[in-house]
């Protein structure tokens, strides 16, 4: 399966010509967007950004976005994957946006006790969060970690085949840790993407 990850789209309109001008060119089952679809305002902009995505969307909050965004997330063509689990094409998927109560948030929080605890229960899932795992492209600069420790015991645990977030702009990449893809795809608002192929466990990190 191959999928389009994206994150921090920031209200940027561009994303959905990126998205669309590279689902044109590949071959492409899932997107996944992993939060801040957002610029801190106005919530209606993901319904209309998720429903102009072109491939079947799953879709988590960040911690810029209001949790009135998670309302307008359910209204839209793309599933609400924060704090749920969904199944495609063989697949399992878990998600979990916003972040953990430290630092800027727009209200939609947890803590790292729960991220452990629901994150664990998915063996071999594909893991869909905004904030990234503790010391897992997430250096903000400077060898400052702001990770999410319990999103990392989580994926310790559960050992996924795939693990997307954003949040870290400064850690866009990706890395193969014992059989787990994690990627990066880095900020849409800059017109970057990363295309995965979970079966090939290969990376294309995209710039337009």
């Amino acid at each position: 399966m191959r999928i389009l990850a994206i994150a921090d789209v920031h209200g940027n309109d561009a994303a959905v010509y990126l998205v669309n001008e590279i689902y044109g060119m590949h071959t492409i089952d899932a997107v996944l967007v992993a939060g801040d679809i957002t610029p801190f305002g106005d919530p209606s902009f993901a319904l209309e950004f998720l429903n102009a995505l072109p491939a079947p969307t799953f879709a988590v909050p960040g911690n810029c976005d209001s949790p009135e965004v998670i309302g307008y997330i359910e209204k839209s063509r793309a599933e609400n994957l924060h704090m749920k689990t969904a199944e495609f094409k063989g697949f399992k998927l878990i998600g979990l946006g916003g972040t953990t109560k430290k630092g800027f948030s727009m209200g939609i929080t947890f803590s790292d006790e729960f991220a452990e605890t629901f994150i664990s229960s998915c063996a071999g899932c594909i893991v869909l969060t905004h904030q990234p795992p503790f010391e897992i492209l997430d250096d903000a600069g400077g060898g400052v970690h702001i990770g999410s420790r319990g999103i990392r015991k989580g994926v310790d645990n559960a050992k996924p085949v795939l693990v997307v977030s954003g949040h870290v702009h400064e850690a866009r990449g990706y890395v193969i840790k014992n059989g787990t893809i994690f990627v990066n795809p880095g900020p849409a608002k800059y017109g970057y993407a990363a295309i995965v192929d979970i079966t090939k466990k290969s990376v294309e990190m995209i710039q337009h």
